[in-house]
């Protein structure tokens, strides 16, 4: 049997959100990464808090509604590393590297929130104006155009942009397929060889 998309009709209130609310998503998260979306209740994440399933209304309206708040806020956390204004005034291919090793610290950092991100957004059907798909649209066109700008520049071979950024989220959101936190090679080795093979296959 198919899995029916989940379709999200109105967004949650802007704005910071509380202490309390931030551990609902963090738990959330490392539920959903764990044992999947369909696997992970309301009352799961509940006990998992100290909180019957009332009291977790205060803070979401629903699952579906915990599954758009996280995929929201990790969208946001890669938008936010796109939008450094130093990147602009950086060469192609310096600022290629910190948007790759910006990438590779926030999955290390909230490995279980973007997890839900990269495998879980299949169950949330968004509008093509949905704001997770803006977020998302708005770190990929980044992406392209800073690597069309190295093309432009000389310091990056003549790809095409949509194709190359394409590799690199595969690369660098494959991270979470394979690295292990206790693995053999720690975070700073992981990010040096992962940003030597993007610019391998990349640079002019």
């Amino acid at each position: 049997m198919g899995v029916t998309p989940l379709r999200r009709k109105e967004a949650p209130a802007p704005g910071p959100e509380p202490a309390r609310m931030q551990e609902v998503l963090d738990v959330a998260a490392s539920m959903f990464a764990g044992r999947g979306y369909r696997g992970t209740s309301l009352n799961d994440i509940g006990e998992a808090l100290g909180m019957n399933k009332a009291s977790l209304y205060h803070y979401v309206r629903s699952k579906e509604d915990l599954l758009y708040r996280l995929i929201l806020r990790a969208g946001q956390r890669l938008r936010d590393v796109s939008q450094d204004p130093q990147l602009a005034r950086l060469p192609a291919v310096a600022a290629l590297e910190r948007l790759v090793r910006e990438h590779c610290r926030v999955v290390f950092e909230h490995r279980a929130e973007l997890g839900v991100l990269v495998h879980q957004r299949r169950y949330l059907e968004l509008d093509a104006d949905g704001e997770v798909t803006y977020r998302e649209r708005v770190y990929v066109d980044h992406l392209k155009a800073v690597v069309a700008r190295g093309i432009k520049e000389g310091t990056l071979r003549r790809v095409d942009p949509s194709l190359a950024v394409q590799l690199i989220l595969d690369t660098v959101n494959g991270l979470l397929r394979w690295h292990r936190p206790d693995g053999r090679l720690g975070r700073e080795a992981v990010t040096e060889q992962v940003w030597r093979y993007v610019k391998g296959g990349l640079a002019a």
